[in-house]
């Protein structure tokens, strides 16, 4: 179970730091239309921040073995 939550917590940062790099270039290139409202964009990136803080704050626990 340790093995699949530290997979899941990988692959989250993975994901967050794509969406958030998305973020980046739909303000440098609209056009290309990655996202498409200002609402979206504030959504997102709230997604991102809070599941990339759940990660660390999860890591943290594990290595301070408070689990």
């Amino acid at each position: 179970m340790n093995k699949v939550r530290a997979i899941l917590c990988h692959v989250t940062v993975i994901l967050a730091l794509m969406f958030l790099v998305f973020l980046v270039l739909d303000q440098f290139n609209p056009l290309m239309n990655f996202i498409d409202n200002s609402i979206s964009r504030w959504l997102l990136a709230g997604l991102c921040a809070s599941a990339f803080a759940q990660t660390l704050l999860t890591w943290a626990l594990e290595g301070s073995g408070k689990e």
